[in-house]
């Protein structure tokens, strides 16, 4: 897969009025001189990502410029951040497909801002494969705003990062052609990530995962330095407050031969085993856990999965004190690990559960999928429930006491009629108080209201009446841009 270098360049958007000081040399014909406009030199799409549109100008002293666009029936408008008025570039995001605009640069002069001419632009359409796909809104009411950002794979075998508006459209997308895409998110730098290849963590195949600007360009390829394989299950960022990396957190793993004879398996298994990696900005790796020397086969959750991997590990979040929060679906196990001495604080859930769960009529999850740290220290989990009987998935939310061990349930949401998701799906708390459920299994995106109410319910369709089915998770981004909470 060939990707194309962003290097060092990087949106900057401009807040707030640029104030200049005043100069003894300016001439009153300077100060009383208007504002130039700016004006479009040329426009163009980009094959990474169509739905855009690069704009070129020539390169000027103002202090920033943006861009506006209105489509040709006036119902799609909108404007870009403000760039630097010098680097002659901007790129406008989020414009829909097959569709005519009129875009002109406002350019702003130490609180001044003037518009330059309106030059027209149609968007390619999208390919056949996207033509037909859309996040249809089925109850409820549509998100007021953002986008939905997900992996998966359409009928031709690519596989696409989109991003959805609150309407369903596709606003933004990236084909990565006839290859597995897997967890994909918005990092905290504003930067996109999306797991590419065929690794589904337990298989010998390859795969990394692919950082892209919003402008489509790639600009890394990350891989679980230090394991012969990359796991595509989850890939944190952590970044400074001004986006500079520090690490990135990711599994990697390795396949050894093991005897399993003595639990039903052959006496020669291929088994995987996982490693939770540190990969600092220049590359040095701290193996914070190595799964082979702590977990063992009797640690697997009853009945035990079919996949051949001791752990299978699925979300890495950050506690509130930095210690890494990890979840392991094959051992129905949540653990807290200590980045500096490596060692397991607690562990919620599986054969070696340290809590008392309190209040919760599942008496725990399992099989869970994308645990989540809340700003108040609570647990947001995907609970599958796979050991449930009957069967069947649900979100929840847990209060841990560690003097106590007790693991309170304070909230959870169960949709009517339940639905059981077996693998993948996700959790996200939304800055509102509501939260984004998906069933993934089932293609449906559910909001739901702190009470359990159902704000709105979303089909993820091929087409109309042809859910897809293959997205790993689902979550909201604010902007395309950059980084924002949702």
């Amino acid at each position: 897969m060939k990707h194309r270098a962003l290097g060092s360049l990087r949106l900057l958007a401009l807040s707030g009025v640029l104030v200049t000081a005043c100069s003894d040399s300016l001439t009153q014909a300077d100060v009383l001189s208007p504002a130039a406009p700016v004006d479009i030199t040329t426009i163009s799409a980009d094959a990474a990502i169509n739905d855009a549109a690069r704009i070129s100008f020539a390169p000027t002293s103002a202090d920033s410029v943006r861009a506006q666009y209105t489509s040709a029936d006036g119902t799609d408008q909108g404007v870009t951040p403000w760039f630097p008025a010098g680097r002659g570039q901007i790129t406008a995001l989020g414009l829909l497909a097959a569709t005519t605009y009129a875009i002109l640069l406002e350019t702003r002069y130490a609180g001044t801002t003037v518009n330059g001419a309106a030059t027209n632009f149609s968007t390619p359409p999208l390919p056949q494969a996207l033509a037909t796909v859309s996040l249809a809104l089925i109850s409820g009411t549509p998100p007021s705003s953002g986008y939905t950002l997900a992996s998966l794979a359409t009928p031709n075998h690519h596989g696409y990062l989109l991003a959805f508006d609150s309407v369903g459209r596709i606003r933004w997308y990236r084909d990565f052609g006839q290859i597995d895409v897997q967890e994909a998110k918005q990092q905290t730098n504003g930067d996109f990530t999306v797991f590419v290849g065929n690794s589904i963590g337990d298989n010998a195949a390859a795969g990394a995962f692919v950082e892209l600007t919003p402008q489509g360009d790639s600009v890394r390829a990350i891989s679980a330095i230090g394991s012969p394989y990359t796991d595509g299950h989850e890939l944190q960022v952590q970044s400074d407050a001004n986006g500079r990396r520090i690490a990135d957190f990711l599994f990697g793993y390795d396949i050894r031969t093991v005897d399993e004879s003595a639990y039903g398996g052959g006496a020669a298994d291929q088994v995987a085993g996982h490693q939770i990696l540190r990969i600092g900005a220049t590359g040095a790796v701290d193996t914070v856990m190595q799964g082979w020397n702590y977990w063992t086969h009797t640690d697997k959750i009853d009945p035990p999965t079919s996949d051949p991997s001791i752990d299978h590990p699925n979300s890495i979040d950050f506690d509130l004190d930095g210690g890494l929060i990890v979840s392991f679906r094959n051992l129905g196990a949540i653990i807290k690990l200590d980045m500096a001495t490596h060692a397991v604080v607690w562990q919620l859930g599986g054969a070696r559960n340290q809590f008392t769960f309190v209040n919760d009529p599942m008496n725990g999850f399992g099989g869970q999928h994308s645990v989540r740290v809340l700003p108040n220290g609570h647990l947001l989990v995907f609970d599958n429930g796979v050991t449930h009987t009957p069967q069947t998935s649900r979100a929840v939310e847990y209060a841990l006491d560690l003097s106590a061990k007790t693991a309170t349930m304070v909230w959870q949401y169960m949709p009517s009629p339940a639905l059981f998701n077996e693998f993948t799906g996700s959790v996200q708390r939304l800055s509102n108080g509501n939260t984004v459920v998906a069933w993934t299994n089932a293609g449906l995106f559910d909001e739901v209201a702190p009470d359990g109410t159902l704000v709105n319910r979303m089909q993820l369709d091929n087409a109309p009446g042809s859910p897809n089915m293959s997205a790993y998770r689902a979550i909201r981004i604010n902007n395309l841009y950059s980084y924002a909470q949702p």
